[in-house]
């Protein structure tokens, strides 16, 4: 049967019936291991309460009755706004032992993340800093639940608010500090608690204390996050043998689709330590881990409002938002991000910026112009002037390099034929005229230098130096073999 349907009338023979002469049970509202719950009513003052009852055949065994009863004194002693609140318990004359407590209409977790699966950041958030408020009380009054999950967390409208928490169940919570010499009702080595949140020392049997609750809130965070508890096994065993051995899979990668921050990640990882002295050490110190852990809903937030904003990036990685500026704010400077490129201005409300134009294509296009006037002038001024039968300047030639032996060269000078122009590819006409000594002694001649030779300027080179003309007949109209170099007050143009 379903938690929450009724059976058929006349199957129960609690319904109708009044127990400790206050209680009339109107239906049954859904059962457990040791007993069931029922809609009730006190007969009294006519209001409306959840009645739970002891299984008949379990009220014979007074341990099972004291556990039973422990959780009525554990709920009542805590007194806190996120945990259910007991008004009465005992054992009737008929033999019911019962606890009468508040009516919660709503559903527990169990059946939202069912029905929902992962839940949003901030929903979570909300949902654990109430549990960890409840914990940390029943922890100040020394008391360990040591079965949380999320069929015992109830989720109720109050007071505007559609996810108000209460923590049920202390059925098997653990009371720190009683008398050693008093009655125990666990003793060292049993199991209790639901395996898919339990502690891995309380899986041991070991003796558990309030970090416990710790591990097991965790395992919660795991599931509202995830949709998936931590750790998925076929049997009892199995599950208990990997809260042992095996690390959880942090959230983010259990769930790649999902906006899982690593902050989120890192908050569930330390609670599921194996090692208790690793985790949070109280519910104080996690309640305030969990409120400020910032979640992806979180950190939009933090943009300039006057700022436009588009998510970026994969679902589990951190949010990455770029900022567009409003239409009237941009620049012409501005180049439009290349995310959105292909995207209308109505679409982010914001105009697309221009760019500069181009400069440096600006610039070679002119210099291009520039060196072609350039060099039409200079070949048209230097066809215009009279070019002179040997180099433009004589070169002096240095001293341990010979070029050619005078007395073979100086044969062929009365020969007017000896200074017809060679053909372009041979400086011919340096070669037909006898060098004069110059003033250091040595013979000028015009030759073409040799590659990796360097020689320095000559004094024809500078304004205003005097030039050397070799005595030879009239010279005909030559071919120059090579441009001569520029004047001196013509600069060449920048990157020619």
């Amino acid at each position: 049967m379903a938690v929450g349907e009724s059976p058929p009338l006349g199957e129960d023979p609690l319904i109708s019936q009044l127990v400790a002469d206050r209680y009339r049970v109107i239906r049954r509202l859904g059962e457990g291991g040791m007993g069931a719950v029922y809609l009730a009513e006190h007969v009294v003052i006519e209001k409306k309460i959840a009645l739970k009852v002891l299984a008949i055949e379990l009220a014979r065994r007074q341990d099972l009755v004291a556990r039973f009863l422990q959780e009525a004194r554990s709920a009542s002693r805590i007194g806190h706004e996120n945990v259910i609140d007991i008004s009465d318990f005992g054992q009737s004359a008929e033999g019911y032992v019962y606890i009468a407590m508040e009516y919660l209409e709503g559903q527990d977790l169990g059946q939202v993340v069912r029905a929902e699966g992962a839940l949003a950041w901030a929903r979570v958030r909300d949902i654990l800093v109430q549990i960890c408020r409840a914990l940390r009380a029943a922890h100040d009054k020394g008391i360990v639940h040591r079965d949380m999950k999320p069929e015992n967390i109830f989720l109720i409208h109050r007071e505007g608010r559609p996810e108000f928490v209460k923590i049920l169940d202390f059925g098997i919570a653990k009371v720190m500090g009683l008398d050693p010499n008093g009655p125990r009702l666990t003793r060292t080595g049993m199991i209790f608690g639901t395996p898919e949140y339990m502690a891995p020392e309380q899986a041991e049997g070991k003796e558990a204390d309030h970090r416990v609750d710790i591990y097991a809130v965790g395992c919660i965070a795991y599931h509202l996050m995830t949709g998936q508890t931590p750790f998925v096994a076929e049997n009892f065993m199995a599950m208990l043998t990997k809260h042992l051995m095996e690390d959880p899979v942090p959230p983010s990668v259990r769930r790649p689709d999902l906006a899982i921050t690593l902050e989120m990640d890192a908050l569930v990882l330390k609670a599921l330590e194996k090692d208790r002295d690793r985790r949070y050490q109280n519910m104080a110190e996690f309640l305030q881990a969990v409120s400020t852990c910032r979640g992806p809903d979180t950190q939009s937030g933090q943009l300039a409002a006057a700022s436009y904003t588009r998510e970026m990036g994969g679902a589990h990685a951190k949010a990455a938002l770029k900022v567009a500026k409003p239409a009237e704010r941009a620049s012409d400077t501005e180049l439009v991000p290349p995310d959105w490129e292909g995207s209308t201005d109505s679409e982010f409300g914001y105009r697309p910026a221009r760019s500069k134009p181009n400069q440096k294509l600006i610039l070679a296009v002119v210099g291009v112009v520039l060196g072609a006037v350039g060099g039409v002038w200079l070949a048209l001024h230097l066809r215009s002037a009279p070019t002179p039968v040997p180099a433009a300047a004589p070169v002096a030639a240095p001293a341990p390099t010979p070029v050619a032996a005078p007395a073979p060269v100086a044969e062929p000078a009365p020969a007017p034929t000896a200074v017809v122009p060679a053909p372009p590819v041979a400086p011919a006409p340096a070669a037909t005229v006898a060098p004069e000594p110059s003033k250091t002694g040595h013979a000028s001649v015009a030759h073409k230098p040799k590659p990796g030779h360097a020689h320095p300027p000559t004094a024809a080179a500078k304004p205003g130096a005097a030039s050397i003309t070799p005595a030879a007949p009239t010279p005909p109209k030559p071919t120059p073999p090579r441009l001569p170099a520029p004047p001196s007050d013509l600069k060449p143009f920048p990157g020619m």
